[in-house]
C-alpha cells in the first residue's frame, strides 16, 4: 500500500486507538474490491453497543457484524462514502438504553432513541477511497437542546430583528422560551434580565402605547389572529426607538397562549414617514409651517373654538420692501432675511399660536384661546410689536444696512366671520388696506367688511 495511504491510516489508527475510552462509538471500515467493506477496527463503546466481546468484530466483513436491517440502512451509506469520497452524516433511529455503553443499544428491539453518525474517508495518494472512519453518538435530550439552540443561532443570527416563543400561562408570569440572539444589541437589556423578569421590557414601553398594546393583543388572541403593531421603547442607552411586533397566537392545552412572533426596530421607518410629512408640512426655507398645515390647524382651532366659546385671531403679514433686497443683493440675500424675520416673529408668539410662511414674503400668525372680550385688543398688540421688531435693521456683508417693514391685516372670530375662507379673505384684504393707508401699519377688518386703523 502507498506511503501516504498508510501514513494517513496509521494516523487514524491511532487516533481511534485514544478513543478507547471515550463513550462514543467508533470504527474503521476498510473499502475491499467491489466496495465490500469490512471492520478493521472498533472501540469498546462501538462493541458494547452492539452487545459483542470487546475486538470481536475486528477483521469480520460488515454483513456479519450488524443485524440484518441495520445493515441494509447503513451499508448503502456507507457505499455511498466510499463511491463519492466526501463525508456523511446521518441519524439512525434505533432501541434505548441508559447510555452509549451499555449493551443492546444497536442489536436489540426497545424504544427506539436517535443515534448520530459522522462518516469520514480516508483515500490514497491516488484519491481513492480505502478506508472509512465513523463516530456515533447517542443524541440525548441534552445533545439534542444543544444541537437545537445552534440550528436556532444559525437560523436567527443574521435576521435583523429578534424571533422569539412567547408562553402566556394562566396566573402565572409571561415566559420567554426563546428569543433570537440580537435582543441585547435590540433592546439594550440582557437575555439574563428578560428571561429572569420579563416586566423589565414592557416596563420600557412608552406609557401611551402600552394600553393599545395589550388591548390588540387581547382581540388577537380571542380571534386567533394575527398581531401586528408597532409601539414606541424607550431605550437604555439610546433615543426612543419604534419597534413593531408580528405574532400569532396558538392555544396551548391548559388554556394558555403560546405566541410565536418577530420584533424588529422600525425607528428609521418612522423617522423617514416623520420626515416625510415634516417636509409636506413645512417651509423648507424658514422651518415654519406652510400653508397646508396652517389651513389644518385653522379648521381644529375654529372648531376648538367654538366647542370652548373662545375666539381667535387671524394677522395676514406682507413685507414692505423686501423686494429691493432681493433685486439688489440676490436671492440669497433675500432668503436670510426671510429666515431672520421668521425668527423675529417666532419670539413673540405665546404658547399655542401658529406663524406660517404662506409663500413669498407672506406670512400669517394665528391667535388661539383668547377671550372674547380681550381677542381684539390682543392681536393689536400683537401686529404692533411684529412690525417694530421687523423694521429693525438688517446687517449684510461690507456693513450694508437696509430696513424692511410690515403691513398686517387682522380678522377676528366670531366677531368677523365664521369659517376659515372668510377669516383669510378678511385679514388679506385688511392688509391691502394697510398698504393703501402708507404702510408699516395694521388694520382691522371690520363685521361690514370695512377697515380702521389702529391709531
Amino acid at each position: 500500500m502507498a506511503t501516504t495511504a498508510l501514513s494517513r491510516l496509521d494516523q487514524a489508527l491511532l487516533w481511534l486507538e485514544g478513543l478507547q475510552q471515550a463513550e462514543d462509538a467508533c470504527f474503521m471500515l476498510e473499502v475491499e474490491p467491489g466496495q465490500a467493506l469490512r471492520v478493521v477496527a472498533t472501540n469498546p463503546a462501538f462493541d458494547l453497543a452492539l452487545d459483542v466481546p470487546v475486538g470481536s468484530l475486528h477483521g469480520q466483513p460488515l454483513q456479519a457484524c450488524l443485524p440484518p436491517k441495520m445493515l441494509a440502512e447503513l451499508e448503502e451509506r456507507f457505499k455511498l462514502c466510499a463511491e463519492t469520497g466526501e463525508a456523511q452524516e446521518y441519524d439512525l433511529q434505533t432501541s434505548q438504553r441508559r447510555s452509549i455503553a451499555e449493551p443492546s443499544a444497536l442489536a436489540h428491539p426497545g424504544t427506539p432513541e436517535r443515534i448520530n453518525t459522522r462518516l469520514a474517508p480516508i483515500k490514497d495518494e491516488q484519491g481513492q477511497v480505502t478506508h472509512l472512519l465513523g463516530i456515533s453518538r447517542v443524541v440525548t435530550d441534552r445533545r439534542l437542546e444543544e444541537a437545537y439552540k445552534e440550528r436556532w443561532y444559525k437560523l436567527t443570527h443574521q435576521l435583523p430583528g429578534i424571533p422569539f416563543e412567547l408562553h402566556q400561562e394562566k396566573d402565572r408570569p409571561l415566559r420567554l422560551s426563546l428569543v433570537g440572539p440580537k435582543l441585547s444589541f435590540i433592546l439594550g437589556i440582557s437575555l439574563q434580565e428578560v428571561r429572569q423578569q420579563l416586566s423589565c421590557f414592557f416596563e420600557r414601553i412608552h406609557p401611551d402605547d402600552m394600553l393599545p398594546l395589550q388591548q390588540k393583543a387581547l382581540q388577537a388572541s380571542q380571534q386567533l389572529a394575527d398581531l401586528k403593531t408597532a409601539f414606541r421603547y424607550r431605550h437604555p442607552d439610546q433615543a426612543t426607538r419604534w419597534l413593531q411586533v408580528h405574532a400569532t397566537p396558538e392555544p396551548d392545552a391548559e388554556g394558555g397562549w403560546i405566541w410565536y412572533g418577530y420584533l424588529t426596530d422600525v425607528t428609521q421607518h418612522y423617522d423617514q414617514q416623520a420626515n416625510l410629512k415634516y417636509l409636506a408640512t413645512h417651509d423648507a426655507l424658514t422651518g415654519l409651517p406652510n400653508r397646508s398645515l396652517f389651513l389644518e390647524t385653522l379648521e381644529q382651532a375654529l372648531a376648538a373654538a367654538a366647542d370652548d366659546q373662545t375666539a381667535l385671531a387671524l394677522l395676514f403679514i406682507d413685507l414692505d420692501k423686501f423686494k429691493p433686497i432681493n433685486d439688489e443683493l440676490g436671492h440669497k440675500a433675500g432668503d436670510r432675511v426671510l429666515k431672520e424675520i421668521a425668527g423675529r416673529m417666532r419670539e413673540l408668539l405665546c404658547a399655542g399660536d401658529l406663524l406660517a410662511r404662506l409663500g413669498g414674503d407672506e406670512f400669517v400668525i394665528l391667535m388661539t384661546s383668547r377671550k372674547l372680550d380681550r381677542v381684539e385688543i390682543q392681536a393689536l398688540d400683537l401686529a404692533e410689536q411684529v412690525i417694530q421688531r421687523i423694521s429693525q435693521p438688517l446687517f449684510f456683508r461690507h456693513g450694508e444696512q437696509r430696513h424692511i417693514g410690515a403691513s398686517i391685516g387682522i380678522s377676528l372670530y366670531p366677531q368677523h366671520a365664521q369659517d376659515a375662507d372668510a377669516l383669510i379673505v378678511m385679514s388679506d384684504d385688511a392688509m391691502y388696506a394697510a398698504k393703501h393707508a402708507g404702510r408699516g401699519r395694521a388694520c382691522l377688518a371690520s363685521s361690514a367688511h370695512q377697515i380702521k386703523s389702529k391709531p
